[in-house]
């Protein structure tokens, strides 16, 4: 993955865009759904920017192996774009629901103009911040950014018994959960929510579904990655037996 410098921006080519980068702790998948509460400056313009310019923005995972880029995070080379819903002010945060819709690459990174700052409780304006680049960086911004590609849609149809076993080791888990906790359920409900849920094994239920269950980093990084639905499911069916194996053990321990 390229780092670009700030100030020379490349000329695009076709099927490459630049949009901004959140860069988190936690990956959103396709589908998927979380609720972002922004405070920092930066992040605010970013707000502006893909409000006015009617953009997407990248939702990204820090990569902890990579070095910073004038202060900020490296991401993974891969994410997810977003889209804002339920946009809400309250006091001096903003708060929305952030959506999760097509992957990408990242294939070059355009850095912040100045280095974050990291204040306690009192922020400076956006303003205030941009003056302190604007003459020498007229195209910076706070954030970072990059120049994406959208990955293609996965490929491959999901067989309705491969679907099905893995609804039933989901069921299964949460069965288990449920008794550990000693939740007064049936099995019935459990597969009856679960059926619900999930009513068709298409691509857009993978998702969901991987979203529930895909929690580690390498895992959620090899799904944005995937080229076909067969890598998801076989992602997702390893994840849920890890799971299964966990707290089968935690119940023998405790019998």
């Amino acid at each position: 993955m390229e780092i670009c410098d700030s100030m020379k921006m490349p000329e695009l080519s076709d099927g490459e865009f630049i949009i901004p980068l959140f860069t988190l702790d936690t990956l959103l998948l396709p589908e998927d759904q979380m609720m972002m509460r922004i405070f920092e400056p930066r992040y605010k313009q970013m707000l502006d920017d893909i409000a006015l310019d009617g953009l997407p923005y990248g939702h990204v995972i820090s990569n902890p192996s990579m070095p910073q880029l004038n202060g900020t995070s490296i991401p993974y080379d891969v994410g997810t774009l977003v889209e804002v819903n339920d946009f809400q002010e309250q006091g001096s945060n903003l708060l929305y629901l952030a959506n999760g819709g097509k992957r990408f690459r990242i294939n070059s990174l355009i850095g912040p103009a100045i280095e974050p700052e990291f204040f306690d409780s009192v922020f400076p304006s956006v303003d205030a911040l941009v003056d302190e680049y604007i003459d020498n960086n007229p195209n910076g911004k706070l954030y970072l950014r990059g120049i994406v590609e959208l990955i293609p849609e996965l490929t491959g149809d999901i067989e309705e018994e491969r679907w099905n076993y893995i609804l039933s080791l989901w069921k299964t888990y949460v069965e288990i959960i449920a008794q550990i906790n000693e939740m007064e359920i049936n099995d019935f409900d459990i597969s009856e929510e679960i059926d619900s849920m999930f009513p068709v094994p298409n691509v857009e239920s993978l998702w969901k579904l991987a979203g529930l269950i895909v929690d580690s980093v390498e895992a959620q990084i090899l799904c944005l990655k995937a080229e076909n639905v067969e890598v998801i499911c076989s992602i997702i069916e390893a994840n849920i037996q890890e799971k299964l194996t966990t707290v089968r053990l935690f119940r023998q321990s405790n019998e």
